[in-house]
């Protein structure tokens, strides 16, 4: 299905329209909810620039395909044993696709038999259709701070029919970009995981779901995070 796009910049009060083919479905992708959700600036980052002590990276930096599910957020699961409290400052991460300018990013709290919302906000300057070699950062504000155990954290993909199976890269359907193989040495480990949920507004007011996230089998998502007291996994030291 052929999609026009008209993308209108917001400031203050965000507002959204999308008017093309199917304008009630794109209006309900794009449309931002009112409820607290923050727009953060992102900055591209280098392709294999270095990542410091304190990030959790689980991914061999080399994009394979995005999950063809639709809805809910798709990440990875990062884990802090014992009662150890850290923080959640900055996100890294390859956008396998991308309708307009924008992602949202979901830092879920898991628990026995539920997640809940830590964080949740809107990121801006993203590529539409990105290529597979961009990598994007954010600074969380205000970070998570003083979470204890383990969290999902990644993008929403995208609730549009159409994107429904679509794996491809550099597309239109919103969605972090998954590898093959894990970072550094050891074998792989596999982290990806969603938490599942429909939202028919572009920036979700559903802050809790009856679900732990389920794993997805055999791969990683390019998605990083950076904090206090993460240890530090995989990890791969790269000099530019």
């Amino acid at each position: 299905m052929q999609r026009s796009r008209t993308l209108l910049l917001f400031l203050a009060v965000p507002a959204l329209a999308i008017v093309g083919v199917s304008a009630f479905a794109e209006a309900a992708r794009k449309a931002p909810a009112n409820h607290g959700n923050q727009t953060t600036p992102v900055v591209k980052k280098a392709v294999n620039a270095p990542t410091g002590s304190g990030t959790q990276q689980f991914d061999n930096n080399t994009p394979f395909r995005r999950l063809g599910t639709l809805g809910g957020t798709v990440g990875n699961r990062f884990e802090v044993g014992g009662a150890i409290a850290h923080s959640v400052a900055t996100v890294e991460f390859a956008a396998a696709g991308n309708y307009a300018t924008s992602v949202v990013m979901t830092v879920w709290d898991i628990n026995p038999g539920t997640a809940m919302v830590l964080l949740r906000t809107q990121l801006t300057g993203i590529d539409q259709s990105p290529a597979a070699a961009a990598r994007f950062s954010a600074m969380l504000a205000p970070p998570v701070v003083g979470h204890v155990g383990s969290f999902i954290a990644g993008l929403r993909n995208s609730d549009y029919g159409p994107c429904n199976g679509d794996q491809a890269l550099a597309s239109t359907c919103d969605g972090v970009a998954l590898t093959q193989g894990a970072a550094g040495g050891g074998g792989p480990v596999f982290r990806a995981a969603r938490v599942a949920f429909n939202s028919t507004v572009f920036v979700p007011t559903i802050n809790q779901v009856n679900s732990q996230g389920a794993d997805i089998a055999g791969v990683n998502a390019i998605f990083r995070v950076t904090g206090d007291n993460l240890p530090v996994e995989l990890m791969q030291f790269e000099v530019e």
